[in-house]
């Protein structure tokens, strides 16, 4: 496993960002933990959610992971970000909760060759899962 955490906010909340982390061999911390993390992944909204950025210490704005897969709260949200959203914001869902853990892993892949290995034999195996026909 790599020495790079990723810090998930409310674990519980984003189970499926949790399981793709350590699928891609990283460290996954809780918010007990104290040591400072690369990224920081927050269920959205959440109180925590707001604040991350200066409570971290890092100028890395949390990535941000709808907290309801129904379509009307989750179109609302995006209606009450505006300019003054906090960090990224992926997807709702199941989807969503990949798509941070991998972009959090795209971004440490650089520095990494682990990582980058990992992600690229994540990203080769989604292509081959594609049928040739549909």
């Amino acid at each position: 496993m790599s020495t790079t955490p990723v810090q998930v906010i409310q674990p519980r909340r984003l189970p499926q960002t949790v399981q793709t982390l350590r699928h891609l061999g990283l460290v996954s911390t809780s918010t007990s933990n104290k040591s400072p993390a690369a990224l920081t992944i927050a269920p959205y909204p959440s109180a925590k959610s707001s604040y991350i950025p200066g409570k971290v210490g890092r100028s890395v704005p949390p990535l941000l992971v709808p907290d309801s897969t129904h379509p009307a709260p989750t179109l609302a949200l995006l209606r009450k970000l505006g300019a003054s959203a906090p960090g990224p914001f992926f997807a709702a869902g199941r989807a969503g909760q990949i798509n941070a853990a991998l972009f959090a892993a795209a971004c440490l892949a650089p520095r990494n060759p682990k990582i980058r290995r990992a992600l690229q034999l994540f990203r080769t195996r989604q292509t081959r899962s594609v049928p040739q026909k549909p």
